[in-house]
Protein backbone atom coordinates (compact mmCIF):
# COMPACT_ATOMS: atom_id res chain seq x y z
CA UNK A 1 0.00 0.00 0.00
CA UNK A 2 1.32 3.45 -0.95
CA UNK A 3 0.38 6.33 0.97
CA UNK A 4 1.24 10.19 0.38
CA UNK A 5 1.98 11.91 3.83
CA UNK A 6 2.52 15.81 4.47
CA UNK A 7 3.82 16.17 7.90
CA UNK A 8 4.59 19.43 7.84
CA UNK A 9 1.22 20.84 6.53
CA UNK A 10 -2.33 21.86 7.68
CA UNK A 11 -4.83 19.63 6.03
CA UNK A 12 -7.04 21.02 3.52
CA UNK A 13 -10.83 22.15 3.58
CA UNK A 14 -13.26 19.20 4.15
CA UNK A 15 -16.74 21.34 3.25
CA UNK A 16 -17.80 24.42 1.55
CA UNK A 17 -19.82 25.58 5.01
CA UNK A 18 -17.79 27.71 6.53
CA UNK A 19 -19.77 26.02 9.88
CA UNK A 20 -19.67 23.06 9.12
CA UNK A 21 -15.75 22.80 7.91
CA UNK A 22 -15.11 24.66 11.81
CA UNK A 23 -16.88 22.07 13.63
CA UNK A 24 -14.50 19.70 11.79
CA UNK A 25 -11.52 21.32 13.98
CA UNK A 26 -10.58 21.22 17.31
CA UNK A 27 -7.81 22.22 20.06
CA UNK A 28 -7.00 19.85 22.71
CA UNK A 29 -6.77 22.29 25.25
CA UNK A 30 -10.62 22.72 24.79
CA UNK A 31 -11.67 19.15 24.46
CA UNK A 32 -8.99 18.39 27.82
CA UNK A 33 -11.27 21.25 29.91
CA UNK A 34 -14.05 19.78 28.75
CA UNK A 35 -13.95 16.65 29.61
CA UNK A 36 -11.96 17.31 32.90
CA UNK A 37 -15.21 18.96 34.30
CA UNK A 38 -17.65 16.67 33.17
CA UNK A 39 -15.19 13.76 34.52
CA UNK A 40 -15.62 16.17 37.75
CA UNK A 41 -19.37 16.74 37.20
CA UNK A 42 -20.59 12.65 36.74
CA UNK A 43 -17.88 12.10 40.21
CA UNK A 44 -19.55 14.65 42.16
CA UNK A 45 -23.31 14.23 41.39
CA UNK A 46 -22.59 10.44 42.20
CA UNK A 47 -20.95 11.65 45.62
CA UNK A 48 -23.39 13.91 46.47
CA UNK A 49 -26.96 12.14 45.10
CA UNK A 50 -26.05 8.85 44.93
CA UNK A 51 -23.05 6.94 47.28
CA UNK A 52 -20.68 8.72 49.35
CA UNK A 53 -18.40 5.79 49.85
CA UNK A 54 -14.67 7.04 48.30
CA UNK A 55 -13.40 3.06 47.94
CA UNK A 56 -16.55 2.00 45.69
CA UNK A 57 -16.18 5.47 43.62
CA UNK A 58 -12.62 4.78 43.15
CA UNK A 59 -13.96 0.93 42.14
CA UNK A 60 -16.01 1.90 39.60
CA UNK A 61 -13.64 4.83 38.50
CA UNK A 62 -10.95 2.68 37.46
CA UNK A 63 -13.14 -0.04 35.83
CA UNK A 64 -14.07 2.57 33.49
CA UNK A 65 -10.72 3.82 33.16
CA UNK A 66 -9.99 0.77 32.23
CA UNK A 67 -12.73 -0.47 29.95
CA UNK A 68 -11.62 2.76 27.73
CA UNK A 69 -8.04 0.99 27.09
CA UNK A 70 -10.18 -1.76 25.09
CA UNK A 71 -12.72 0.74 23.47
CA UNK A 72 -9.57 2.56 22.39
CA UNK A 73 -7.83 -0.30 20.62
CA UNK A 74 -11.14 -1.51 19.46
CA UNK A 75 -12.87 1.94 17.54
CA UNK A 76 -8.89 1.93 16.42
CA UNK A 77 -8.79 -1.19 14.79
CA UNK A 78 -12.29 -1.60 13.17
CA UNK A 79 -13.37 2.04 13.13
CA UNK A 80 -11.06 4.01 12.28
CA UNK A 81 -9.42 1.28 10.20
CA UNK A 82 -11.43 -0.83 7.46
CA UNK A 83 -12.39 -4.30 9.01
CA UNK A 84 -10.69 -6.27 5.79
CA UNK A 85 -7.25 -4.89 5.37
CA UNK A 86 -6.65 -1.75 8.22
CA UNK A 87 -6.95 0.68 5.30
CA UNK A 88 -7.91 3.91 5.60
CA UNK A 89 -7.17 5.91 2.30
CA UNK A 90 -11.03 5.91 1.36
CA UNK A 91 -14.60 6.90 2.16
CA UNK A 92 -15.36 7.43 6.02
CA UNK A 93 -12.29 5.87 7.26
CA UNK A 94 -10.48 8.48 5.89
CA UNK A 95 -12.73 11.01 6.67
CA UNK A 96 -12.23 10.39 10.64
CA UNK A 97 -8.47 8.66 10.63
CA UNK A 98 -7.26 8.41 7.14
CA UNK A 99 -6.27 12.50 7.13
CA UNK A 100 -4.54 12.40 10.57
CA UNK A 101 -2.35 9.99 8.53
CA UNK A 102 -2.05 11.95 5.29
CA UNK A 103 -1.75 15.20 8.08
CA UNK A 104 0.26 13.75 11.20
CA UNK A 105 1.04 16.72 12.57
CA UNK A 106 -1.90 19.00 12.14
CA UNK A 107 -2.87 19.88 15.45
CA UNK A 108 -6.42 20.79 14.28
CA UNK A 109 -7.63 17.15 13.79
CA UNK A 110 -5.55 15.94 15.95
CA UNK A 111 -8.37 15.33 18.38
CA UNK A 112 -12.15 13.85 18.13
CA UNK A 113 -13.81 17.85 17.33
CA UNK A 114 -16.07 18.86 20.01
CA UNK A 115 -19.22 18.07 18.16
CA UNK A 116 -18.85 14.47 17.75
CA UNK A 117 -16.90 13.76 20.50
CA UNK A 118 -19.69 14.70 23.24
CA UNK A 119 -22.09 13.11 20.61
CA UNK A 120 -20.26 9.71 21.40
CA UNK A 121 -19.63 10.69 24.79
CA UNK A 122 -23.76 10.82 25.33
CA UNK A 123 -23.95 7.27 22.97
CA UNK A 124 -21.56 5.66 25.50
CA UNK A 125 -22.63 7.09 29.01
CA UNK A 126 -26.00 6.34 28.02
CA UNK A 127 -25.11 2.76 27.05
CA UNK A 128 -23.64 2.74 30.78
CA UNK A 129 -26.56 4.13 32.29
CA UNK A 130 -28.74 1.34 30.78
CA UNK A 131 -25.89 -1.71 32.09
CA UNK A 132 -25.01 0.37 35.51
CA UNK A 133 -27.56 2.79 36.31
CA UNK A 134 -26.57 5.31 38.99
CA UNK A 135 -22.93 3.65 39.18
CA UNK A 136 -23.00 4.49 35.28
CA UNK A 137 -21.58 8.02 36.39
CA UNK A 138 -18.31 7.12 37.69
CA UNK A 139 -17.97 4.37 35.65
CA UNK A 140 -18.47 7.00 32.68
CA UNK A 141 -16.22 9.85 34.17
CA UNK A 142 -13.20 7.14 34.42
CA UNK A 143 -14.19 6.04 31.13
CA UNK A 144 -14.04 9.82 29.85
CA UNK A 145 -11.00 10.55 31.78
CA UNK A 146 -9.37 7.05 30.14
CA UNK A 147 -9.88 8.92 27.03
CA UNK A 148 -8.38 12.31 27.75
CA UNK A 149 -5.02 10.49 28.81
CA UNK A 150 -5.10 8.90 25.22
CA UNK A 151 -5.64 11.85 23.51
CA UNK A 152 -2.69 13.69 25.37
CA UNK A 153 -0.92 11.15 24.82
CA UNK A 154 -1.43 10.79 21.05
CA UNK A 155 -1.49 14.89 20.52
CA UNK A 156 2.23 14.66 22.70
CA UNK A 157 3.77 12.12 20.38
CA UNK A 158 2.72 13.84 17.32
CA UNK A 159 3.98 17.33 18.53
CA UNK A 160 6.60 16.86 20.67
CA UNK A 161 9.96 15.08 19.97
CA UNK A 162 10.97 11.84 21.06
CA UNK A 163 12.63 12.10 24.53
CA UNK A 164 16.17 10.53 24.87
CA UNK A 165 14.90 8.33 27.38
CA UNK A 166 14.06 4.63 26.81
CA UNK A 167 11.06 4.02 28.30
CA UNK A 168 9.26 7.04 27.64
CA UNK A 169 10.21 7.06 23.75
CA UNK A 170 7.85 3.34 23.73
CA UNK A 171 5.11 5.48 22.76
CA UNK A 172 6.69 7.53 20.15
CA UNK A 173 8.09 4.11 18.62
CA UNK A 174 5.10 1.76 18.76
CA UNK A 175 2.50 4.87 17.15
CA UNK A 176 5.52 5.78 14.71
CA UNK A 177 5.43 2.33 13.72
CA UNK A 178 1.59 2.13 12.92
CA UNK A 179 1.76 5.11 10.78
CA UNK A 180 4.67 4.77 8.93
CA UNK A 181 6.03 0.81 8.89
CA UNK A 182 2.65 -1.31 9.71
CA UNK A 183 -0.44 0.25 9.69
CA UNK A 184 -2.78 -2.92 10.33
CA UNK A 185 -0.30 -3.58 14.05
CA UNK A 186 0.16 -1.61 16.91
CA UNK A 187 -3.34 0.26 17.61
CA UNK A 188 -2.39 0.72 21.22
CA UNK A 189 -2.21 4.54 21.13
CA UNK A 190 -1.99 4.79 25.32
CA UNK A 191 -1.28 0.78 26.28
CA UNK A 192 0.10 -1.95 24.18
CA UNK A 193 -1.74 -4.45 26.44
CA UNK A 194 -4.64 -4.95 23.66
CA UNK A 195 -1.95 -5.56 21.06
CA UNK A 196 -0.65 -8.11 22.91
CA UNK A 197 -3.98 -9.98 23.73
CA UNK A 198 -5.14 -9.49 20.58
CA UNK A 199 -1.40 -10.40 18.55
CA UNK A 200 -1.33 -6.84 16.74
CA UNK A 201 2.24 -5.98 18.50
CA UNK A 202 4.71 -4.86 15.07
CA UNK A 203 7.13 -7.24 13.64
CA UNK A 204 10.20 -6.57 13.36
CA UNK A 205 11.04 -5.47 9.85
CA UNK A 206 7.93 -5.83 8.63
CA UNK A 207 6.42 -3.42 6.28
CA UNK A 208 3.17 -2.85 4.90
CA UNK A 209 2.86 0.77 3.66
CA UNK A 210 5.02 2.67 1.76
CA UNK A 211 4.70 6.54 2.56
CA UNK A 212 5.26 8.44 -0.09
CA UNK A 213 6.66 12.47 1.14
CA UNK A 214 7.01 15.23 -1.27
CA UNK A 215 10.52 16.74 -1.65
CA UNK A 216 9.67 20.08 -0.31
CA UNK A 217 8.52 18.38 2.70
CA UNK A 218 11.45 16.17 3.44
Amino acid sequence: MEFRVYPNEKSPKLFKSKLVEALTKTNIFVINSMYILLGAGLVLTYYFNVNSDVSLILAWFFVGFFSWTLAEYLMHRFLYHKIKDSSYDKGIQYLFHGIHHRYPRDDDRLVLPVVPSLFLAALFLGLFYLIFKEEALVFGAGFLIGYLIYITIHWTIHKVKPPKNKFLGWWWKHHNIHHFQQHDKAFGVSSPLWDIVFGTMPEKGRKTVTILVDKKEK
